[in-house]
């Protein structure tokens, strides 16, 4: 099964979906963590979601990128619920961080949609070997005065929000209703 948790930026998506792992499975639970560490709010926002998910038995796995790698570390998958956390930080660092996949970064319609396949297979076959997949990702609204990279960046998530939809068995809108 897979569910997609989706919301603005602090809105407590990651707990609803820590929630929904835990309550699909008393089995194995992992946590892949995709955040990369620049600054004292990202070790404070680490912080916050290692308290959070305390006494709930999840395995911590950190995969910054090629999410699909995961699987190396996960003992038997397909008796498994694993909660990916999060979309845009898994599609930042692909943008900055994975040496395959920065060429594919740029403002164009091709290499844009070539970029977001590449990190939907992973997610794909991550999926197809884990019992359940509970998926958190941002919708950000368009600023008009953001930069270029910016407006790529929200642009690739919308991308591969759309493309996680389609494969979802469900939605959790987090501030809408759950559909």
């Amino acid at each position: 099964m897979i569910i997609l948790v989706i919301g603005r930026p602090d809105s407590g998506k990651s707990l609803i979906a820590e929630d929904i792992v835990c309550g699909l499975s008393d089995k194995k639970r992992y946590y892949l963590a995709t955040m990369l560490i620049y600054d004292k709010a990202g070790i404070e926002r680490i912080k916050k979601h290692r308290s959070q998910r305390e006494g709930k038995n999840f395995v911590t796995i950190e995969v910054p990128y090629r999410i699909d790698r995961a699987l190396d570390m996960i003992d038997e998958p397909d008796n498994s619920a694993v909660l990916l956390e999060c979309i845009a930080n898994l599609v930042g660092n692909e943008m900055y961080e994975n040496p395959d996949r920065i060429k594919l970064c740029k403002p164009d319609m091709d290499r844009m949609t070539g970029f977001i396949d590449e990190i939907f297979k992973d997610i794909e076959k991550l999926a197809k070997n884990v019992r359940d997949l509970v998926i958190v990702t941002n919708e950000y609204k368009p600023d008009e005065n953001s930069d270029e990279m910016t407006r790529l960046y929200i642009d690739l998530i919308d991308m591969l929000n759309e493309k996680l939809m389609k494969i979802a068995d469900r939605i959790v809108d987090v501030g809408n209703e759950d559909t």
